[in-house]
């Protein structure tokens, strides 16, 4: 555990058991090179054993903009369309984590994601169908933890910007 300068200890910071936890599963993923999304579902659907499809989602009101729905057949990631790449990235690894770390969830699929998901179907059906797909905060820190360590991976795989200094002085 780690000392806040505040004197509270951190549970979530380097050397945490969580962030132990989290390195872990991180470092043991296999990335594609170059980096792309459905290339990293595409592997994490062939460790898991099982589909995963990456689906593009317009805006709801909610505060949300991902979501990752285990069914019988497959494991759906929903990313919103409105936002950056970078960020819909940073998403896609998130939704991940909660696959990767194992979560289930645990709470109601929210009415207003359950009817933009599916706008023609019932709220009730698509609840019944999808099931229980929402997580503690405790498995969202875990996830976005595991995000974050998965994009600080690809970061340090792409290309390095150029030393602005360096190049100022044409050396």
């Amino acid at each position: 555990m780690k000392r806040c300068a505040s004197g509270v200890t951190s549970l979530f910071g380097r050397g945490s058991a969580l962030w132990r936890r989290c390195e872990r599963i991180a470092s043991g993923v296999d990335l594609p090179d170059p980096f792309d999304e459905a290339g990293f579902l595409a592997g994490l659907a062939e460790r898991r054993g099982r589909p995963i499809e990456l689906v593009a989602l317009a805006a709801w009101s909610g505060a949300q903009c991902g979501l990752v729905v285990a069914t019988d057949r497959a494991d759906y990631v929903f990313v919103t369309a409105d936002t950056s790449p970078l960020h819909q990235r940073h998403i896609v690894l998130h939704e991940a984590g909660h696959l990767l770390c194992g979560h289930t969830g645990g709470g109601a699929l929210p009415d207003a994601v359950a009817a933009s998901l599916t706008p023609n179907l019932s709220v009730e059906l698509v609840r019944r169908v999808l099931g229980r797909t929402t997580y503690d905060r405790g498995q969202e820190r875990e996830a976005e933890l595991v995000a974050s360590l998965i994009m600080r991976r690809v970061d340090a795989g792409a290309d390095a910007p150029p030393d602005r200094l360096r190049s100022a002085f044409g050396s």
